[in-house]
C-alpha cells in the first residue's frame, strides 16, 4: 500500500511538472502596498516602490522552490529651502549658505520566500509562505548652493528615526510566458507585520535654518501587497 501511495505521488509530481525543466528565476517589478487594520488607521497613505524576488528549484523537477525577496515602499517626502550655517568669516561672522533640505521616510523589507509552483507551462501559479524583516527610515539630506553653479550634492545626510520590526505571511501570484525565459509576473502578498514606530510625514515643520521637528507614530505594519513585473529564467 506504501509503495502504491508512493508511486502514486511520484505520477502526480510527474503530471504537474512539465517536460521542459526548471529553472532558477529573477522578478524585478512595481509594488503597491496596502496598510491594513491599525496600520491603515493611522497611516493615511498608499506606499509605492519596487520589489524583488529570487527563487530557486530544490531540483530541476520538483515544483519546489526556495530564495529570498527585497522591497522598498516609500512612505512620504518633503522638502524646503532652508539657511544652513556652514562657519564664520575672518571677522568671526557666521556664514550662511542657500540649499534645500530633502526628507525621505521609507520602508525595506529582506525576507525569504518558500514556492510552490506545480505548473511549468504558459500559465504557471505559485504560492509561497514567507518572513522577513522590515525598516523604517526617515534620513535627511541637505543640497547646498556652492558659488552659484549648482548643487552639490548629498551634504550632511542624517537618519532622523529607524526602527525594525518582523514580519511573516504568504503570497499567492501568477507567471504568464512571454517568451522561453521571460514572463508576466503578477503578486499579492498578505503580510502580518510587527509593530514600529516611524515618523508622521505630515507633521514634520522645517525652519529656515534647517531645524526639523516631527512627530512619531506606532502600529501594527500588517499590509497587503500588489506587485506587477517580469521574471527572468537562468
Amino acid at each position: 500500500m506504501k509503495k502504491t501511495c508512493y508511486l502514486l505521488l511520484l505520477l502526480l509530481i510527474s503530471a504537474l511538472s512539465s517536460e521542459a525543466q526548471r529553472k532558477p528565476g529573477l522578478t524585478l517589478g512595481l509594488q503597491v502596498a496596502q496598510p491594513l487594520g491599525e496600520f491603515a488607521s493611522i497611516y493615511d497613505d498608499v506606499p509605492v516602490g519596487l520589489a524583488g524576488q529570487f527563487v530557486s528549484p530544490i531540483n530541476r523537477v520538483m515544483p519546489i522552490e526556495f530564495g529570498i525577496g527585497y522591497s522598498w515602499n516609500s512612505m512620504g517626502n518633503k522638502s524646503q529651502d532652508v539657511s544652513v550655517f556652514v562657519g564664520t568669516d575672518e571677522l568671526g561672522d557666521d556664514i550662511y549658505e542657500e540649499g534645500t533640505l530633502y526628507m525621505n521616510s521609507n520602508s525595506n523589507r529582506f525576507n525569504v520566500v518558500g514556492r510552490f509552483r506545480p505548473f511549468n507551462g504558459k500559465l504557471q501559479p505559485y504560492g509561497d509562505v514567507t518572513a522577513g524583516i522590515e525598516t523604517f527610515r526617515t534620513k535627511t539630506t541637505i543640497n547646498l548652493v556652492t558659488d552659484n553653479t549648482g548643487y552639490s550634492s548629498g551634504n550632511n545626510a542624517e537618519t532622523q528615526q529607524f526602527d525594525l520590526t518582523s514580519y511573516y505571511g504568504w503570497a499567492a501570484g501568477l507567471r504568464i510566458r512571454l517568451s522561453t525565459n521571460l514572463f508576466l509576473d503578477m503578486r499579492f502578498e498578505n503580510l502580518i507585520g510587527g509593530t514600529a514606530t516611524y515618523v508622521d510625514t505630515d507633521s514634520v515643520v522645517i525652519n529656515g535654518e534647517s531645524d526639523i521637528q516631527f512627530d512619531t507614530k506606532t502600529s501594527k505594519t500588517d499590509k497587503y501587497t500588489y506587485q506587477l513585473g517580469l521574471t527572468f529564467d537562468f
